[in-house]
């Protein structure tokens, strides 16, 4: 399973195209990349979403989108992130099989533990830390997120306020990898990918 998963925000890639972006994500060391494009017609999103998938099939990178069953199989995406307002998990995996990966968005032990039983592959917990993304949700914390991840099986993915620093932090702390917004996508996406990869390295590698 992936340790370094790219949200994208069509709205923080100011400087360059969201797809180009993500290309350069790519490139400094981003696994996997999540297509959570809110707010786009069907039409386009599905465009948006067969742009990704040639991209990412291209690079060797899984590619899945964010709580769209139906996108997720007209496009051949490699899976699906859900959430509390996606379809159960049962259904999805019903419809996409074993073989795509199915994740889910838990802010809380209880919705994690729900995810695991239900048959996800992984999930996020969030947020580990203060995001300007969910400026009023309260940081989970460090502790919290190592009781997570010692209670659950599969990998725990934190999300949240995770920089470079932050991702060595969470993974010594027992967290499988890491998911990242707002960090990625507002400066040089190669470069601070590079970065957050190679502390995730040098953590898991001690």
């Amino acid at each position: 399973m992936f340790r370094f998963l790219a949200i994208t925000n069509r709205f923080l890639c100011k400087n360059r195209p969201l797809i180009q972006a993500v290309e350069e994500a790519l490139g400094g060391g981003v696994e996997a990349v999540l297509l959570r494009e809110l707010g786009l017609e069907d039409n386009l999103l599905y465009a948006v979403a067969l742009q990704f998938k040639k991209v990412l099939e291209r690079k060797g990178a899984p590619f899945l989108v964010a709580h769209r069953v139906d996108v997720a199989l007209a496009v051949g995406a490699d899976g699906v992130h859900l959430g509390g307002y996606s379809l159960p998990v049962k259904v999805a995996r019903s419809l996409l099989g074993h073989q795509r990966v199915v994740g889910f968005s838990a802010h809380s032990l209880e919705e994690a533990r729900e995810a695991q039983a239900q048959g996800v592959d992984y999930v996020t917990l969030s947020p580990i830390f203060h995001t300007r993304s969910k400026p009023l949700a309260r940081p989970l914390g460090m502790d919290y997120l190592a009781e997570v991840a010692s209670q659950l099986e599969v990998p725990v993915l934190a999300l949240g306020g995770i920089g470079p620093k932050e991702a060595a932090e969470v993974v010594k702390k027992g967290a499988h990898g890491v998911a990242v917004m707002s960090a990625l996508w507002k400066g040089d996406p190669r470069a601070l990918a590079r970065e957050i990869k190679e502390r995730i390295e040098e953590i898991r590698g001690s």
